[in-house]
């Protein structure tokens, strides 16, 4: 069951994500700000991260840098979830390595099909082990 971080200030769209997400069979881990969602991303390690811009203290831009700016985080899908629809920010995040970008309101289906696009993706780009028999027959 892949697990999913969504990072919002907002309980209610952390609570309306999560239950979206929860409904497609994800496990999902919550952070109000940016700091909690690095401490969370080190202890539980999740395979997708929904990440909004707009928060107190650590915003999602700077949060999003220091994790592709650590080798153990830096190929960790991120999505951000923002109200902040303007091209300015969308340009940041793409040059910090974002996966994806969903603008508030999102549409029905928008946010579960960028979830599983990120975790197909990342199931592919993630390096294969061989097979047992074949390692054991070499």
């Amino acid at each position: 069951m892949p697990t999913i971080l969504v990072v919002d200030d907002h309980e209610e769209i952390r609570e309306a994500l999560a239950e979206i997400l929860e409904e497609e069979g994800h496990k999902i881990l919550q952070a109000a700000d940016g700091l909690q969602a690095l401490e969370v991303i080190a202890s539980s390690k999740p395979d997708v991260v929904l990440l909004d811009i707009a928060m107190p203290g650590m915003d999602g831009l700077e949060t999003l840098r220091r994790l592709k700016d650590q080798p153990e985080s830096s190929a960790l899908p991120v999505i951000m979830v923002t109200a902040q629809g303007d091209r300015q920010n969308m340009v940041k995040a793409v040059q910090l390595g974002v996966r994806d970008y969903v603008t508030k309101p999102w549409e029905p289906g928008e946010v579960e099909m960028c979830v599983n696009w990120a975790l197909k993706a990342a199931s592919v780009a993630a390096p294969q082990q061989e097979p047992p028999l074949l390692a054991q027959s070499a």
